[in-house]
């Protein structure tokens, strides 16, 4: 009997134990949760209808708490995401803001064209720059029958770096419309262009330059067949003389004393 009754109180105190326990795991959980639905997060929105390729001011967006939950990685949640934007729609009064719907703006003139040199393996980037750098531009092509290098374009000023799919870096460059006319037929049909960055330190001191420079030109190697047939008839006449038999003459020895 009195061994009946202490497994009972021993039961009793087990089960009491793990019902403690697993009602502090669902408190624990529950709090949890509440956290996580009541967390929020700012995203901006506009006060106003905002025509297309517009600048943002920042007078016009206002910070709308939003569940984190529910919130979307492209929702714009901070102000410098904001700076010297423009958006690329229509946007309506109340519209919230995304990553997409807004891009970089540009300070080019009206003459003026933005061209992008994206590493490619005919266009390689020698040295990582960004944006503000001065870089030239080096094209090797095909002229006739000979290969020329040459400087197009010298202390050209970056004004956008962008990030391919792959990881790869490209690059903005503003120029006339007429250079970028012949830098897009380059990148067409040159056999390499090379970016290179100016030592802008140096080329401040040293800031007047110049004639342009001469192209360097390799021309190629021809075979005449004229040529050709002269090399054949050396060479077999070369080998007749080799074949023919060797005529031996023997001097016979003076006899006279």
């Amino acid at each position: 009997m009195i061994d009946s009754k202490r497994k009972a109180i021993i039961f009793l105190t087990i089960s009491f134990v793990l019902a403690v326990v697993t009602a502090g795991v669902v408190l624990v959980q529950i709090s949890q949760a509440q956290e996580r639905l009541g967390e929020m997060v700012e995203v901006a929105s506009v006060t106003k209808d905002v025509a297309s390729y517009s600048e943002i001011d920042m007078n016009t967006i206002e910070w709308v708490k939003f569940p984190k939950n529910n919130a979307s990685s492209f929702f714009i949640t901070d102000k410098k995401e904001l700076e010297e934007v423009i958006t690329i729609v229509n946007l309506d009064s109340g519209d919230l803001l995304t990553k997409n719907l807004v891009r970089k703006r540009l300070d080019i003139p009206v003459n003026e064209r933005v061209v992008w040199l994206n590493a490619t393996e005919i266009v390689l980037i020698d040295q990582q720059v960004t944006e503000g750098d001065l870089v030239d531009v080096i094209v090797s092509r095909e002229v006739e029958k000979s290969v020329e290098t040459k400087r197009l374009l010298s202390n050209i000023k970056v004004v956008q770096i962008e990030k391919g799919l792959e990881g790869s870096e490209g690059i903005k460059i503003s120029l006339p419309l007429e250079q970028a006319e012949q830098l897009i037929h380059y990148q067409n049909f040159a056999k390499q262009i090379r970016v290179l960055r100016v030592n802008q330190a140096e080329d401040d001191k040293t800031s007047t330059v110049v004639d342009p420079p001469k192209p360097i030109i390799e021309k190629k190697l021809e075979v005449k067949e004229t040529d050709n047939k002269k090399v054949e008839e050396t060479k077999e006449a070369k080998e007749k003389k080799d074949k023919a038999p060797v005529t031996k003459i023997e001097v016979e020895e003076s006899t006279a004393d």
